[in-house]
């Protein structure tokens, strides 16, 4: 069977190429890999039914927010802010299209049903050439690629939702995958307090087809569908509404070695977004609409030169954009126009091995960017690797990164009120460049790791919204008007330290940093904490089997609170409630802190046969992390005098939950 270790997630630029039955990559147990000759963490995905569970499940992309350099968010929200970026600059791919909400409702999960999923790999160092729009991070999510040689189900069933994945052979040749997960989640929506009633459900759908197709290479078709659908008596912005939000993306692959050295690789694409949010305020109606619908191809070829590896690609998209589109009341009709756009590049890139101490990681990508106006704009991306023994080595990279679509925030939570905004004459492409240096190391034959990394980004057009929904509701009709470009820059240094054998898995990762931004227009010009300013960030994974029938494991997240615009100072003139605000995001929330333990009981454990009974608690110590912090207009009857009261607002605090895990 041909196998490219490409598709496996392999860092390198260009494609190797094995002819072998099957690949089985192992680390002992290790969840979370130790950074990787460039800096870049992929998941375990056999490992990950060990873990905590929110609800029953475990979340791939919640577990990302336990490695270094990604900062843990406030509960109810799964973006992903890497290295000082923020939600919008780290972009997601799903078998190489673009995923653009990631996230249910609240951030309980992610869209992304586990057992569908055959690796995860997260770029934020050495980025090659081949990947764009972004200027943070890429999250390369790869569904199963492989003819499996038996039938085989594998699923879980907890309190929140239940799950299922099926991998099925058609012959020595084909394969279907398929997976689906619905939710029955409303019970828990409605512990939620301060007013605030839910009701809710999700599911998650994926289809899979692999094929062999003799000389031609391999095929591979793969889908995924999402939808949620929630109504709603919302305290933030004190409105009853109804929500519904869905994508849809596919992707049609083929890859076909030409002989030993050169591999093609071709892809046709399409993914959707669509949200529509419809509120009903003091007896208005309203219906916010907004989304993305993408269309695109991606060509490769991979040339192995003796010791030189070169791969080569083109790209290009049309995209469709609808801004946050608003139509309701007397005096809002829809102020904003779908966005016609095309984004296209050009990529190359070589890995040279100059010497057993120095290897050489090269690319350029030329990315153009076309609506009522062209930009045309080079991405240089360089890394270089020094092995300096067999069991050290240091690394440093610099990537240039372009970003023409923007995400504009309208929440805290996991909402899907955000919307996205194109790149015009008004808000022009964001860029950063990124530098980092690091080191690691082994020890104890592998089963001690460790690794410390620097990095420094300054970005240019960083994009600030000053407002949010319930603004926008009451009048203010343009966004330009609320949205501001600046600059920005982060640094921070990440420590990871892990030690893995057959029983233990234990690791620990720290980061310090800052992120901070600068408007003209906002606080003076001088400059303030970005929302994903996270001076500490300290996580733990834990798992440990006593015996063949037991798992425990245990995760600790600790981090410095979210920035946000505070109150300095109350009052009450008349019947009107007024406030003072201080510097811009010059306060911060409480820190978040929160510990998650489980326990697994295994009838049966083996590697294509399992059944097991998941016991999890989540926030043991029942911390109230707050999302945000309010004022209420409170009355003393005794003195007949009002004061005002400051309410910390938190989602959820400790959750036990049951379920049982299956593979057959």
């Amino acid at each position: 069977m041909f196998v490219s270790l490409r598709a496996y997630g392999q860092v390198d630029s260009a494609a190797m190429h094995l002819n072998v039955d099957d690949v089985v990559v192992t680390a002992q147990h290790r969840i979370v890999s130790i950074p990787d000759n460039t800096g870049n963490v992929s998941l375990n995905m056999e490992a990950l039914s060990d873990m905590p569970r929110l609800g029953g499940a475990v979340d791939v992309l919640k577990l990302l927010q336990y490695t270094p350099g990604v900062a843990a968010t406030q509960e109810g929200n799964t973006a992903m802010y890497v290295r000082g970026g923020d939600a919008g600059n780290s972009r997601i791919l799903l078998d190489g299209a673009p995923l653009y909400s990631p996230a249910h409702l609240l951030g309980f999960f992610s869209v992304l049903n586990t057992p569908h999923i055959g690796g995860l790999t997260l770029y934020k160092s050495g980025i090659p050439a081949r990947y764009g729009s972004s200027t943070a991070s890429i999250t390369e999510v790869r569904t199963h690629r492989y003819i499996p040689s038996a039938f085989h189900i594998e699923g879980n069933i907890g309190i929140i939702e239940a799950d299922a994945a099926v991998k099925l052979p058609l012959g020595e040749r084909f394969a279907l995958f398929a997976s689906a997960r619905h939710s029955y989640a409303s019970w828990l929506t409605g512990l939620i307090s301060d007013n605030t009633s839910i009701d809710y459900e999700f599911g998650d759908y994926g289809l899979g087809f692999v094929a062999d197709v003799g000389r031609a290479g391999r095929l591979m078709f793969n889908s995924h569908f999402n939808d949620d659908g929630a109504k709603a008596d919302v305290f933030l912005y004190n409105a009853d509404c109804k929500l519904r939000w869905w994508n849809a993306l596919g992707t049609l692959t083929l890859e076909t070695p030409i002989n030993d050295r050169v591999e093609l690789s071709n892809m046709v694409y399409a993914s959707i977004y669509d949200n529509m949010l419809r509120p009903n305020i003091t007896a208005v109606d309203y219906n916010v609409a907004a989304g993305v619908t993408d269309m695109g191809l991606r060509s490769d070829v991979a040339v192995a030169l003796g010791r030189v590896d070169i791969s080569a690609g083109v790209e290009a998209i049309y995209r469709s954009i609808m801004p946050q589109t608003i139509v309701g009341g007397d005096h809002l009709r829809a102020t904003t126009k779908t966005e016609d756009t095309i984004e296209a590049a050009l990529y190359a890139s070589v890995r040279w091995p100059i010497s057993s101490r120095v290897i050489l990681d090269a690319g350029l990508r030329y990315s153009l960017y076309a609506n009522d106006r062209v930009w045309a704009l080079p991405e240089p991306r360089v890394a270089i690797e020094l092995p300096l023994s067999s069991t050290t080595r240091l690394w440093a990279s610099y990537n240039l990164m372009t970003q023409y679509v923007h995400l504009v925030p309208q929440s805290n939570l996991s909402f899907a009120t955000d919307f996205y905004l194109s790149s015009d004459e008004h808000i022009p492409p964001q860029w950063a460049h990124n530098a980092s240096l690091g080191y690691a190391g082994e020890a104890l034959s592998g089963r001690v790791r460790w690794s410390v990394e620097a990095y420094y980004r300054y970005m240019y057009n960083v994009i600030e919204y000053d407002s949010r929904i319930l603004d926008v509701l009451t009048g203010v009709e343009d966004h330009m008007s609320m949205l501001h470009c600046g600059r920005g820059e982060s640094y921070g240094v990440e420590l990871s330290v892990g030690y893995s054998d057959s029983r233990v898995d234990v690791q620990a990762n720290y980061t310090l940093s800052r992120s901070l931004r600068r408007f003209e227009a906002i606080n003076d010009g001088r400059p303030f904490p970005a929302h994903s300013d996270r001076l500490h960030n300290l996580s733990l994974i834990a798992s440990y089997k006593p015996s063949p029938r037991w798992t425990l494991s245990a995760t600790f997240a600790y981090a410095t609170g979210m920035p946000y615009t505070g109150t300095t100072a109350l009052y009450i003139s008349g019947n009107a409630f007024l406030r003072e605000f201080g510097p811009y995001n010059g306060a911060k929330l409480p820190d978040l802190h929160h510990l998650d333990l489980s326990a697994t009981y295994w009838f049966r454990s083996r590697k294509l046969e399992r059944s097991g009974i998941n016991l999890s608690i989540y926030n043991v110590y029942a911390r109230k992390n707050p999302l945000m912090i309010s004022y209420s207009v409170q009355r003393d009857d005794e003195t007949n005098t009002m004061f005002m009261e400051e309410r910390k607002h938190a989602i959820y605090t400790i959750i036990p939950s049951i379920s049982w895990t299956y593979k057959f």
